[in-house]
């Protein structure tokens, strides 16, 4: 009786200052080796319902015995607001100490709008939540993965559409992404969806790559509701969870269109292959004329992409041989499309090391020295680090 009571108080404490919530998630990032981690939620609502509050309250559990039950607040505070697509955006932040072990984050608010696939939102809490493993101080370190780009609300009636959860891991872990329930609330250690709730896969096809890859051709106007969940795992171990909660709105129109590429293939999968050669000093431009398009965006990571045109990019600067992840982003007048996309650079650097006597320093996310020596090791590293050497600074990411 204790324990249930316990996993019940998680999820009624709550603000009770917003309304019609749409979408958001939890991250976590771990600062250096130590116990403090800084703690960021972000929201999306509707300008229609009660503006969100100035701060919000999470709740942590840590797993004992197999069971998420001893309960603490943390209390974040506004730090920005916005708009994206037509709904407001509002991102809060804190500082926090967390033991070693297994926490629960949870934040629960009433309430949702009106949507088509749940017939009771309007009286049922919105919920997201984040399963992070918080390692002990001293030790290798773990930050949540999070999400680098914001889902698009809006999708075409009658016609495939595809977006891109393009989710990082500062720490290098393997992530998976798959397609979650709109969740109402947490209880007894799980979490409740919405009752009656419909996935989309009911309203035409629907599909969720493990690369975060979203295809969908709905069938049907409206308002609906969908979750999503981004699992972090560390040597084969599934060490996190995020539960990320969405609304999308289906509306007549059109979407933009790739018509020609050019130094970029598109793949049968829908993911986009860009080719690179360090030896041979390539410059590429890469970039696609199209139709229905208002601008785009090209995201790399480890790669600073330089638009010399409204859909046209510069890859030059690289240095490093290696594959780049990113998503190529298209934003039309009624929705987006987006491309997972791989950087494939090849040949080895067009510079020997060993000829310039460099000492190059690899430091890792967290600012620490992991490495100094006349090589950088690619067969050792894996995720982001910082290379130094002469007075330059560069970022690279290795897969």
């Amino acid at each position: 009786m204790k324990k249930l009571l316990i996993a019940l108080f998680s999820v009624a404490t709550f603000a009770a200052n917003a309304s019609h919530l749409l979408g958001g998630f939890i991250n976590v990032i771990q600062t250096g080796y130590t116990d403090t981690v800084n703690v960021t939620v972000t929201l999306f609502s509707d300008p229609q319902g009660i503006g969100n509050p100035t701060t919000l309250t999470l709740n942590d559990l840590v797993k004992i015995n197999g069971f998420y039950q001893t309960s603490t607040n943390i209390t974040l505070t506004q730090q920005s607001t916005g708009t994206w697509q037509g709904v407001n955006t509002a991102v809060y932040s804190t500082t926090a100490v967390l033991t070693a072990g297994e926490h629960r984050l949870i934040y629960t608010n009433c309430c949702r709008g009106m949507l088509s696939n749940a017939s009771s939102a309007m009286n049922s809490n919105f919920t997201i939540a984040l399963d992070y493993l918080k390692t002990a101080a001293g030790t290798t370190p773990n930050s949540a993965p999070f999400v680098l780009n914001y889902l698009p609300v809006k999708w075409i009636n009658g016609v495939t559409s595809q977006s891109m959860l393009f989710a990082f891991d500062p720490d290098g872990d393997s992530i998976m992404v798959e397609k979650d329930d709109a969740i109402n609330q947490h209880a007894n250690n799980v979490f409740v969806p919405l009752a009656p709730f419909t996935q989309l896969t009911s309203y035409g096809s629907y599909n969720v790559d493990p690369n975060g890859l979203v295809k969908w051709k709905p069938n049907t106007l409206g308002q609906f509701g969908t979750g999503f969940k981004v699992s972090e795992y560390r040597n084969g171990q599934l060490i996190g969870v995020s539960r990320i909660q969405q609304v999308f709105q289906v509306e007549n129109g059109s979407t933009p269109l790739i018509v020609a590429p050019f130094n970029m293939t598109i793949n049968a999968d829908s993911t986009i292959t860009m080719e690179h050669d360090l030896l041979n000093g390539d410059s590429a431009y890469v970039g696609f004329t199209g139709s229905n398009y208002l601008n785009a965006q090209l995201v790399i990571l480890g790669v600073t992409p330089n638009k010399v045109a409204n859909t046209t990019w510069s890859v030059t600067g690289i240095t490093n041989p290696g594959t780049y992840k990113g998503y190529l982003r298209i934003y039309g007048s009624n929705s987006n499309m987006d491309f997972p996309v791989s950087l494939v650079v090849t040949s080895t650097i067009g510079i020997k090391e060993e000829e310039l006597n460099i000492t190059y320093e690899v430091y890792d996310w967290y600012g620490n020295l992991i490495y100094m020596g006349e090589h950088i090791p690619y067969d050792k590293l894996k995720g982001l680090y910082v290379v130094r050497y002469k007075d330059k600074a560069e970022k690279i990411f290795v897969n």
